[in-house]
């Protein structure tokens, strides 16, 4: 069995970290920071990639921030690249960080699908617009409008009655 032990983390998540900041006037961080902190969540995730391990649930409340160190964290969804992965009746990880391709994908043709490692560094794109902006990309708080906001479907009503139907499972 395999076990993961990680540091207490003084400065919370990375959300609470932003949120904190935007509390107090500043609506980005300093540069320096900025740049520290993506560095460290690209270093940690080529680090995870490496062992051939996805996180699949890359989002800013999965980042630990520790004296300004990023920590990435919550390792429940993660696979082994070699692993079967498929998606049955649920969507792993926060729409608003989830490659569309994948959702496309699961929403077009249903679960047995494969991912790889594309899947965590979109996330962290997602994660790095955060960082930069202060406010994840897509805001909603709707799980419907996130995904056909990151999907950005033309037409959108053929994806409606499976995203649906999908939704009643989640």
């Amino acid at each position: 069995k395999v076990y993961y032990v990680l540091q207490f983390a003084n400065g919370g998540n990375l959300r609470d970290f932003l949120k904190t900041k935007q509390n107090n006037g500043l609506y980005k961080i300093a540069w320096t920071e900025l740049t520290t902190i993506a560095i460290e969540i690209a270093g940690g995730l080529a680090y995870l990639h490496s062992k051939n391990i996805i996180h699949r649930d890359l989002h800013s409340k999965n980042v630990l921030v520790n004296d300004g160190k990023a920590l990435i964290a919550d390792f429940g969804i993660a696979k082994q690249l070699n692993d079967s992965i498929s998606l049955n009746s649920t969507i792993a990880g926060m729409p608003a960080y989830i490659d569309p391709r994948y959702l496309q994908f699961y929403l077009q043709f249903g679960s047995n699908i494969k991912i790889d490692k594309k899947f965590d560094i979109y996330s962290l794109g997602v994660l790095l617009w955060e960082l930069t902006s202060g406010i994840p990309p897509f805001n909603s708080h709707h799980l419907l409008a996130i995904i056909l906001d990151v999907l950005k479907i033309k037409e959108r009503e053929q994806f409606l009655i499976p995203l649906l139907v999908m939704l009643t499972f989640i």
